[in-house]
């Protein structure tokens, strides 16, 4: 039912309505109090330990992530090819009869025997060795894949607890907003009673808490969402709790600067990079990733194995020898010995040998192909992760030299009016949602800074802040 001001609660006094205006200035405009209550835009005001914290859920990842075992044990194989690749083929055992007469079968006549012989296959020298060689480069690969993916799980590991601390900080600021919106409900309620305000004021308010409320169900069901991709890398229960979590001082303090008043820009130009950066140069981080990444590694040990494999190809058409002794017992006669030693004749090469040596070739080109391909979307990557690095910081800075200041400045100037009748409740809750998702924006890009890092860090396959 809507009320008119006639069915107000009087007034018992004028001193009363005194107190109820001061209660609204003080709960609107004091920069201490509630109206004006914002996150803590200092990213290391409440990091605590979560460096170690973080750090202990790496070593844990590392420890029980499923898809590094996986590729441990791919290492282990590989090794394991290395010593059949050198051996020598297994000897041959043969027994049998020879010579036997089929007219007349038996052991009279005197080329017939009973025979064992033992032959083995000896390959051309120096087959062996590159076989072997081959199969070593494939072990240097597969282990710089396990370097891989143990970057690739660290990565995931701290994108998903830079998230938990992005919906981590927007819910706190959800909560202190909340507590805003009571106090004003509380203060147009009162300016109602006291027919200095109406009652769309009160239901506006009511208005912007729901939202609130429904932000609060978003935010608190991404944090499920986030908190159970962590723990599947955590090769735990999708519910483990990971509370209070913080992006670290070390990357809060190259992401903004602890003094606002110390950030400068590189020029007055609109776009200009913040000054001072942390992070080496791009063209250095690029050259370090063709060299540390393990992507690259896997591919440089994979093409000369394949090199190694194109000489073996050259080297197939050369003899193999086949050496064999028998021996053949006769019966009331002398036993016999026969020594035998057969090479193959490389009659179809051009149809056999010759379209292996092909085939290795071409496919050793089209690694090295890939190879620069790769170096070049290595550098790409790079480029890109590093631009968001900066970009963010650029972000950071003017949330903190600008953006979040006169956000609060506006509030309290709306708060301000509002006490005196030079604004409207609306506008008065356009300022506080307004600056509401200034500090989530700021906090978003804080995670955003440290999501890109540990993304460039496993692109260049080593710590890039020093």
């Amino acid at each position: 039912m809507i009320c008119t001001n006639r069915d107000r609660a009087p007034l018992t006094s004028p001193m009363r309505l005194t107190l109820l205006r001061t209660a609204a200035v003080l709960a609107l405009s004091n920069p201490g109090g509630p109206a004006v209550a914002t996150a803590q835009t200092d990213p290391v005001s409440a990091a605590g330990n979560s460096s170690a914290r973080l750090d202990s859920l790496v070593g844990h990842a590392l420890e029980v992530n499923p898809s590094i075992h996986a590729a441990s044990r791919r290492v282990d194989a590989a090794r394991a090819r290395i010593g059949p690749a050198g051996a020598l083929p297994d000897p041959m055992l043969s027994a049998g009869i020879m010579n036997l007469p089929v007219s007349d079968p038996g052991f009279d006549d005197f080329m017939t025997m009973l025979t064992v012989g033992l032959g083995q296959r000896l390959p051309y020298p120096g087959k062996r060795s590159l076989a072997q060689r081959t199969a070593g480069l494939e072990v240097q690969a597969a282990e710089a894949r396990v370097d891989g993916v143990r970057l690739a799980v660290e990565e995931e590991v701290r994108k998903a607890y830079y998230e938990l601390a992005a919906l981590d900080h927007a819910l706190e600021v959800l909560e202190r907003n909340q507590g805003l919106l009571v106090n004003l409900i509380a203060v147009a309620e009162s300016r109602y009673s006291v027919g200095t305000g109406g009652q769309e004021d009160i239901l506006q308010a009511q208005v912007e808490a729901a939202r609130l409320a429904e932000a609060a169900v978003t935010l608190t069901e991404a944090r499920r969402s986030v908190l159970a991709r962590l723990n599947a890398v955590l090769n735990r229960a999708g519910d483990t709790p990971v509370d209070a979590a913080r992006v670290p001082e070390r990357i809060a303090r190259a992401a903004i600067a602890g003094d606002p008043s110390g950030i400068r820009f590189t020029s007055e130009r609109l776009g200009a990079r913040v000054a001072d950066s942390p992070l080496p140069a791009l063209g250095v981080l690029q050259a370090r990733a063709v060299v540390t990444s393990p992507e690259v590694r896997a591919h440089v040990a994979a093409i000369a194995a394949q090199e190694a494999s194109v000489e073996l190809a050259r080297k197939a058409h050369l003899p193999d020898v086949n050496v064999s002794g028998q021996y053949g017992q006769r019966f009331d006669r002398s036993d016999m010995v026969s020594l035998m030693i057969s090479v193959p004749l490389p009659v179809r090469r051009r149809d056999r040998q010759d379209q292996q040596v092909a085939e290795a070739e071409a496919e050793l080109a089209a690694m090295q192909a890939e190879h620069h391909a790769m170096v070049n979307r290595l550098d790409a990557r790079v480029a890109e992760a590093y631009t968001v690095l900066e970009r963010e910081r650029a972000r950071l800075a003017l949330f903190v030299r600008a953006i979040i200041p006169q956000g609060r400045a506006a509030l309290e100037s709306a708060a301000a009016a509002y006490q005196v009748g030079r604004a409207d409740f609306q506008t008065l809750l356009d300022n506080q949602a307004t600056l509401y998702d200034y500090e989530r924006a700021y906090f978003r890009s804080l995670s955003d800074f440290a999501s890109s890092l540990a993304e460039l860090e496993r692109l260049v396959g080593a710590e890039v802040l020093p």
